[in-house]
C-alpha cells in the first residue's frame, strides 16, 4: 500500500497525479483510491484556497468515476462532508449504497442550513455572510456556484419593501419568475411583476418584487419616479461593458437604481475587478470565488501532438478535418453537448452537418408537439424542424424568444441531445450540457477573436451542479482563457462619455472633460432654444441629430401641415414620419444595415402596421431572401430589432420633437401635434388592446394570443388574465394540448 504524506504539498501532487491517471484510464486500484481520497481529505481540512480548490477537483473526478467498495465511500463521504458541498451526496448513483450520516456529519450540515431550510456550501455561506455585512455586494464567481440561489435567501432574510431583479434576457426572466413563484416564503409575502402590465398593481400590495429587464426597469422608472426600490439585483453584470446594444441602457438603470441609496446584489462570471470608482461612489465590497464546484475536463484538440487522445478511457482518433474529428467526438461521449460557432448561418449550416452524422436515427425522445407547432406556424421546411427529428437544434437571437424557451426546455428534459449555438445560449441561460465544443474561437460578424472572458463564460456552461461532477471542454482552434477582467461602467469609467450618456447623469456626478463638454451640450441646446429635457427625453439619440432635425422642421413648417393627423397616420403620413425618421434620427449602424434596404424596410413595416400578418407570412415577405432559413432569419431580425426595439425609440423621438416644434410653431395655441402610440404599440407588442399586450407580455407567440383574444377580451391586465383563468382553466380549449401547455407556462 503506498503511504500517505500529509505535507500540503505532497498531497496536492499526490491528489493531481492519481487524477490525472483516473481521468486517463477511468479506474484506480483500491489502493490508489484510498491514497487519493485520504490526501484529498488532507487538502479539504487545510486553510488553503488553493488546497481546497484542487480537493473539490479530486472529489469530483471520484464522483465521475465511483468505486463501488463500502470502504472507499465511507472516505468519499467524509470528503464531501469536509468540502461542505454537501448537495454532492444527492448526486451519487442512486444504486449505489450511500453512507448514513453521522452525528458529526449531521452537525456540520446543520452549521450550513439557514432557517429557510437552505443548505449552503462553504463559499455560498460565506458570500451571505458578506451580503449581511456590507448590503452592497458586487460577486464574481464560476457558473454552477449558486449565486442566483442566495438571491432569494437575501430577500427570505431581510425586510425590504420594494425588489428589483434585473436580467439581461426573457429566458432569465421565466427562470426566476418561475423560482420565484414556486418559493412559498416569497409568494406569500411579495407581489411578483414581470411585465409593465402589472405595474399598476404596485399600489395594491405593501411588497412587490420586479423581475424585469434594464429596459423595461428604465421605463417603469421614467413612468413611476416616485417609487423607491429597497433592494436590487443586477445578474450577468458583465453585459454593462461587452453589450454594444444594451450597454448605455445597462449603465443607465445601475445608475438610477444606485442614486436610491439602496442595498444591491451585482453577480456575474469569471470577472477580476469591478469599476473602482463605482466601488468607491456607493461604498461596496467586490468579492472574486475561484472555487468550481463542478470540475472541467478539457481537451485541446487543435494542440494535441499524437495521433490518438483518450476519453473516458477510450483512444479517440485525431484527424486534420475538423468536421470529423466533431462527429468521433460526438459518437463518442455521453451526455449532452452544446456546440459554440459565431454567426447565425454558420450555426445553422453546422447543426445540419451534425444532423447528417445522425442521419440513420431518428430521436424517439423528442416532443413531436413542438415539431409540429414550429411546423404550423413557422414552417415546415425550416432545417430546425428536420434537426429536431434527430434530437438536434440550433439556437441564436434570430430563433423566436418563445422557440428559444422551448429549446432549452427540451433539451434540460433530455429530450434534445445536441444544440449548435452563438453566445445567446452561453450567456446566463442555465442548461443541462455536460459537453461543450468550442468550434470557433471568433466572436461576430467581424471575426473579432474571442475574449479570454468570452471562453471561459461559453467553457463555464460545461456540467450543471446536481447533475454533473464533470463537464467536459473541447477546443477545436487555439483560444485566450487567462487574460485578466476588470468591468467598467461607463458612467463611472469613460472620462470621455457620448453627449447622449452625459445628459442622463446628474450634472453634481459629472466632472472634468464630462462636466466641460455638459455645459457646452446646455449651451448649444440654449442658442437653439431647445430645451433638455426634451432632448434627455429621447434617449440615445443623438443629440447632434435631434438638433438638426428641430432645426429642420422649423425651417420648413409646411412638413408640419404634411404630416399632421389626429389619430392613426393613414399610409401616405407613415410614409413620410419613416422617410423623415430615417433621414435624420437612424443611427449610423441601422442607416448601414445591409440587411434590409430602405424601401423594403419601408415597404415591410406598412405591411406589418396595416395588413396584421401572421409570422408566416411575414416570412414569405423576404424577397430578397433566397433559402427558407434565411428568410426565417430575416423576418425575426426584423421583428426583434427594428419592430419591438428601434422603431419604436425612432418614432417616439419623431412624436416628441414633431409636438415641440408644432407647439412652438403656433404658439402653444392648439396644444396638440401627433400621437404614434397605436403604431408604437403595435410595434413594440404586435397588439394594441390591453388584454392582447398583457398575454404577449407574458411571453405568449402572436398566434397563441389571436386565439384566445376573444375569451380574455374583458381583462385590462394579466392580472385579471390569470385571475379568470384560475376560475375556468377550460376557458383555452380551443388551443391545441402544446399550445395549452405553453399557455399555463407563461400565464
Amino acid at each position: 500500500m503506498i503511504s500517505i504524506l500529509y505535507n500540503l504539498d505532497d498531497s496536492k501532487k499526490i491528489v493531481i497525479k492519481y487524477v490525472d491517471t483516473l481521468k486517463e484510464s477511468g479506474t484506480l486500484e483500491f489502493s490508489e483510491f484510498k491514497v487519493l481520497l485520504e490526501n484529498t481529505y488532507s487538502l479539504l481540512n487545510s486553510n488553503d484556497d488553493d488546497a481546497y480548490n484542487i480537493g473539490l477537483y479530486s472529489i469530483c473526478h471520484i464522483g465521475e468515476y465511483l468505486p463501488i467498495d463500502n470502504f472507499l465511500l465511507q472516505l468519499l463521504n467524509d470528503c464531501i462532508v469536509s468540502s461542505r458541498v454537501f448537495l454532492y451526496k444527492e448526486m451519487l448513483p442512486k444504486k449505489i449504497k450511500v453512507i448514513e450520516d453521522s452525528f458529526f456529519d449531521s452537525f456540520a450540515k446543520e452549521i450550513y442550513t439557514l432557517d429557510s431550510g437552505t443548505v449552503l456550501t462553504k463559499d455560498q455561506k460565506k458570500l451571505f455572510r458578506l451580503f449581511n455585512k456590507h448590503k452592497r455586494l458586487i460577486v464574481s464567481a464560476p457558473t454552477s456556484f449558486g449565486k442566483s440561489r442566495i438571491i432569494e435567501e437575501i430577500i427570505i432574510h431581510n425586510d425590504y419593501t420594494n425588489i428589483a431583479i434585473i436580467l439581461p434576457t426573457i429566458a432569465l426572466l421565466s427562470e426566476t419568475y418561475i423560482r420565484f413563484n414556486a418559493n412559498p416564503n416569497i409568494k406569500e409575502n411579495y407581489n411578483l411583476i414581470n411585465s409593465l402590465g402589472l405595474a399598476d398593481t404596485i399600489n395594491k400590495h405593501t411588497n412587490n418584487i420586479f423581475i424585469l429587464t434594464p429596459e423595461k426597469m428604465d421605463m417603469l422608472l421614467d413612468e413611476r419616479p416616485d417609487l423607491k426600490i429597497d433592494f436590487f439585483v443586477m445578474d450577468e453584470i458583465y453585459k454593462i461593458q461587452d453589450d454594444e446594444d444594451r450597454k448605455g441602457i445597462f449603465s443607465n438603470c445601475l445608475y438610477r437604481l444606485s442614486k436610491m441609496k439602496t442595498d444591491f446584489y451585482l453577480i456575474g462570471p469569471y470577472f477580476d475587478d469591478f469599476s473602482p470608482r463605482f466601488r468607491e461612489i456607493t461604498n461596496s465590497h467586490f468579492e472574486k470565488f475561484d472555487s468550481e464546484i463542478v470540475q472541467k475536463d478539457v481537451y485541446n484538440i487543435f494542440d494535441l501532438e499524437e495521433v490518438k487522445f483518450t476519453l473516458g478511457g477510450k483512444k479517440i482518433k485525431k484527424l486534420k478535418d475538423n468536421k470529423k474529428n466533431l462527429k468521433n467526438i460526438l459518437t463518442n461521449i455521453n451526455g449532452q453537448t452544446l456546440i459554440y460557432n459565431y454567426r447565425k448561418d454558420y450555426v445553422e449550416k453546422l447543426a445540419n452537418d451534425v444532423v447528417e452524422i445522425f442521419h440513420e436515427n431518428n430521436n424517439e425522445n423528442v416532443d413531436s408537439d413542438l415539431i409540429d407547432y414550429i411546423s404550423d406556424n413557422i414552417s415546415s421546411e425550416w432545417s430546425l424542424v428536420k434537426a429536431l427529428k434527430k434530437g438536434v437544434a440550433f439556437h441564436h437571437g434570430a430563433v423566436p424568444r418563445y422557440i428559444q424557451t422551448e429549446i432549452i426546455d427540451s433539451f434540460n428534459n433530455q429530450e434534445i441531445d445536441i444544440i449548435v449555438c452563438t453566445t445567446t445560449i452561453t450567456e446566463g441561460v442555465n442548461t443541462s450540457a455536460k459537453n461543450v465544443i468550442l468550434y470557433s474561437n471568433v466572436l461576430g460578424k467581424k471575426d473579432k477573436p474571442l475574449t479570454g472572458f468570452e471562453v471561459k463564460n461559453i467553457k463555464g456552461r460545461a456540467g450543471r451542479f446536481r447533475v454533473h461532477f464533470i463537464g467536459r471542454v473541447f477546443y477545436f482552434h487555439k483560444s485566450i482563457e487567462n487574460d485578466k477582467t476588470i468591468i467598467l461602467v461607463d458612467y463611472y469609467d469613460k472620462e470621455n462619455l457620448s453627449s447622449e450618456d452625459i445628459i442622463q447623469i446628474d450634472k453634481e456626478d459629472l466632472k472634468d472633460e464630462n462636466l466641460k463638454r455638459r455645459n457646452k451640450i446646455e449651451e448649444l441646446l440654449h442658442a437653439n432654444k431647445i430645451p433638455l429635457s426634451l432632448i434627455k427625453k429621447n434617449k440615445y439619440i443623438p443629440i447632434n441629430k435631434q438638433i438638426i432635425f428641430i432645426n429642420f422642421l422649423r425651417q420648413n413648417p409646411i412638413i408640419l401641415q404634411l404630416v399632421y393627423f389626429k389619430n392613426k397616420p393613414d399610409k401616405q403620413h407613415l410614409d413620410e414620419i419613416f422617410t423623415l425618421t430615417r433621414n435624420y434620427l437612424f443611427s449610423d449602424r441601422d442607416l448601414n444595415d445591409k440587411s434590409f434596404i430602405y424601401w423594403e424596410l419601408n415597404r415591410l413595416l406598412k405591411y406589418y402596421i396595416y395588413y396584421n400578418p401572421s409570422i408566416k407570412q411575414l416570412i414569405t415577405e423576404q424577397k430578397y431572401s433566397k433559402t427558407i432559413d434565411a428568410k426565417i432569419r430575416s423576418a425575426f431580425k426584423l421583428i426583434t430589432h427594428y419592430f419591438e426595439f428601434a422603431f419604436p425609440r425612432y418614432f417616439r423621438a419623431f412624436e416628441n420633437i414633431y409636438n415641440f416644434v408644432y407647439n412652438e410653431y403656433y404658439n402653444n395655441i392648439q396644444n396638440s401635434g401627433i400621437s404614434l402610440q397605436y403604431i408604437i404599440t403595435l410595434l413594440e407588442f404586435g397588439f394594441v388592446k390591453e388584454n392582447e399586450i398583457a398575454l404577449k407580455e407574458a411571453g405568449l407567440p402572436n398566434d397563441i394570443v389571436r386565439k384566445v383574444s376573444e375569451r380574455f377580451g374583458d381583462c385590462n391586465s394579466l392580472e385579471q388574465v390569470r385571475s379568470k383563468y384560475r376560475l375556468n382553466p377550460n376557458i383555452i380549449n380551443n388551443l391545441t394540448l402544446f399550445e395549452q401547455k405553453m399557455f399555463r407556462k407563461y400565464i
